[in-house]
């Protein structure tokens, strides 16, 4: 239940950031701005359609939203340079991987850096 509560927040988190107004929002995801006002504030669920339309205009995740994932990025065609480094991520040792995500950490949103304290504890 606290995925579906976060929903909200996360909404308002990124529009935030990028400087959107609900108004701008529900406009583009054809909904009132009172509706769109129920989900930022959680106190309605959107149906999956509006969640993902929500998630596609801002160019986020759905999974992110709906709590499923730490990762506010959408999932995209990955580039040979990423599958590279991938590839040899997992090849690494624990000490080497360490060491990458410590060069990394500072390019982390504040929900990737949360997600890497939680993988970094098990």
């Amino acid at each position: 239940m606290s995925e579906i509560m976060d929903f909200g927040r996360k909404v308002k988190y990124i529009m935030k950031q990028r400087g959107i107004t609900q108004s701008w929002l529900a406009q583009k995801i054809g909904i009132t701005e009172a509706t769109l006002s129920r989900y930022v504030n959680n106190s309605r669920k959107p149906q999956a359609d509006i969640a993902a339309d929500i998630a596609e205009v801002l160019d986020i995740s759905l999974d992110y939203l709906m709590g499923i994932s730490g990762c506010p990025s959408p999932i995209k065609t990955m580039s040979t340079e990423e599958t590279l480094l991938i590839s040899a991520f997992s090849k690494a040792s624990p000490r080497d991987r360490k060491i990458i995500f410590g060069v990394l950490e500072d390019h982390m949103t504040s929900e990737e850096l949360e997600t890497f304290k939680k993988i970094q504890k098990n």
